[in-house]
């Protein structure tokens, strides 16, 4: 699809470091620990065709060494309420590992300290929508 709406939906996850996640994350008990921008020219982007520019760090008013167990950062693409209504293959669960509100992978990377950006061009599989940045950050430990 040619034309996509407001396509800003990031969900930044540090997901499962260096052993294998056993825990059940919920999005309540998700803390704001990296904060997410993205930037782009217009409101209306072309799946394709256009860029988003994503940049992250560490919350600046948390204590250095705040994100020392982070390992991974994972970005998507996440649908805007909106874009979810009758729409049961796109719905938000409150557990992350049903959820399915973030379906577009932007990036998977090891996380390093500091701010980062990354470039992404919407890929062409990107349906029509409207969408939202997410700002969770997943820890490890087990529940």
């Amino acid at each position: 699809m040619a034309a996509t709406g407001l396509l800003l939906g990031l969900i930044l996850a540090l997901g499962c470091f260096s052993e294998i996640c056993v825990a059940i994350i919920s999005f309540s008990s998700l803390q704001t620990t990296l904060v997410v921008t993205v930037s782009h020219p217009r409101r209306l982007l072309r799946a394709g065709e256009d860029k988003i520019t994503v940049r992250w760090g560490l919350n600046q008013s948390l204590p250095a060494g705040t994100d020392s167990a982070y390992k991974t950062i994972k970005v998507q693409l996440c649908y805007a309420p909106i874009s979810q209504v009758d729409r049961a293959w796109r719905k938000t669960e409150e557990h992350l590992s049903k959820d399915k509100t973030c379906q577009f992978k932007i990036v998977k990377m090891p996380y390093t300290t500091g701010n980062q950006t990354l470039e992404w061009t919407i890929e062409r599989d990107v349906p029509t929508a409207d969408c939202h940045i997410l700002r969770p950050n997943l820890r490890t430990g087990r529940q």
